[in-house]
């Protein structure tokens, strides 16, 4: 840990020195990470055949008060229930008038449909969206 954590104080070119350090120490683990996600991505890929198609599809569509989430999510990345989903509609001021699930051999399909509950305010589908690309990911 640095001295920038600690409760004693440094000289201010030791404080320098150690923060450079902890930079760089950090910008190597950040170098470290991306290549082992882009390895692990690698080998997801080829386990399917090459495909892209492992990675979930989103898409998020309002019209007026009604907003509509189709969601395609392959079965082996993460499992994923759609009442997790459907709360973050209503908690985002939305009643819930339609939700499917659909198995599709080695994918899920999600499909939401929804109403605000107060017209005049609306609904946010960009929150929504960052909501459920949290849940996803």
């Amino acid at each position: 840990m640095i001295g920038i954590f600690h409760n004693t104080y440094l000289p201010v070119p030791q404080l320098i020195d150690e923060a450079t350090s902890y930079m760089i120490k950090m910008k190597e683990n950040v170098k470290y990470l991306k290549e082992k996600k882009k390895t692990l991505l690698g080998e997801v890929r080829k386990r399917s055949g090459g495909s892209s198609s492992l990675l979930p599809k989103l898409s998020i569509h309002s019209r007026d008060s009604i907003i509509e989430m189709n969601l395609i999510i392959d079965v082996n990345m993460k499992r994923l229930m759609l009442h997790e989903l459907m709360r973050v509609f209503e908690e985002e001021g939305a009643q819930v008038m339609t939700a499917s699930l659909q198995n599709l051999n080695d994918r899920t399909a999600y499909t939401i449909i929804a109403q605000a509950v107060i017209c005049r305010i609306g609904i946010d589908p960009s929150r929504i969206e960052n909501r459920v690309r949290d849940i996803i990911f």
